[in-house]
């Protein structure tokens, strides 16, 4: 763990607003929050992690880098890339798309993904970082 982190002063945590959610999440925008994946055989190092929450997370992902993925899509190799999260590798699997539509060819597209292969070890770990920089016990 980072000595000193300090949660980004946007990180808000957002309550259960459907009955789609099954955990709380926190907001990472403008944090030091990363993700690399691998998707079919192409790598992808350097996605930025919108939101997380132990069940799943939000994306932001370079258009050149999204050009093949769609909801459905399984990612491989996923990595949270953040001092106080594991860094463990997971999978995951594209269950929305927002931002991508025919032509686009530059600029970003949000996708949010569902972790599909991970241990209740893992997943409390993340629910626990969660928790702790959204201030909630």
């Amino acid at each position: 763990m980072e000595a000193g982190f300090q949660a980004p002063e946007d990180a808000t945590l957002t309550a259960n607003d459907s009955e789609r959610r099954r955990d709380l999440r926190l907001s990472t925008s403008g944090g030091p929050y990363r993700v690399s994946f691998r998707f079919r055989d192409q790598c992808v190092t350097q996605a930025r992690l919108a939101n997380v929450s132990a069940g799943g997370c939000g994306l932001e992902i370079q258009m050149a880098d999204a050009r093949d993925l769609d909801p459905g899509a399984v990612l491989e190799a996923f990595f949270l890339l953040h001092p106080d999260l594991p860094c463990v590798p997971l999978q995951a699997t594209v269950v929305r798309m927002l931002g991508k539509v025919p032509g686009k060819t530059g600029g970003y597209v949000l996708a949010g993904v569902d972790f599909t292969l991970i241990t209740p070890f893992v997943r409390q770990l993340i629910r626990d970082h969660v928790q702790a920089h959204a201030g909630v016990a």
